[in-house]
């Protein structure tokens, strides 16, 4: 019974991620923040780089129907401008990066492309 028990309370606590929709995410951020979600949309604005340090990442708009938010993954994801994917990660209102600040972004752990 103890591990029955112990199995649930464990289960409960794992962070699972809800899917969304932009629109949803777009027009009542604070319900989304800090929360794991999982989004379907166009990738636009594909933009990969390097930071100072040498470690490449990828910001990119995800739109659906007239809304967008803001993506941030590390690495380069075989993604193309206007093609349709699934984003994995953390929503946040506010995340501070050094000295820079960004707004209402989901932080990828996971971008692929729909096919």
């Amino acid at each position: 019974m103890l591990a029955l028990v112990c199995a649930v309370a464990l289960v409960g606590s794992i962070p699972w991620a809800s899917a969304a929709t932009v629109a949803e995410i777009a027009k009542n951020p604070a319900a989304f923040d800090q929360k794991t979600v999982t989004v379907n949309g166009m990738a636009e604005e594909i933009n990969s780089r390097t930071s100072r340090r040498g470690n490449s990442y990828t910001t990119f708009r995800l739109s659906d129907e007239g809304d967008a938010v803001k993506v941030f993954t590390f690495g380069t994801p075989p993604i193309k401008d206007g093609q349709r994917v699934e984003v994995r990660g953390v929503f946040q209102r506010v995340k501070h990066v050094g000295a820079y600040t960004f707004h209402d972004e989901i932080d990828a752990s996971s971008v692929s492309a729909v096919r």
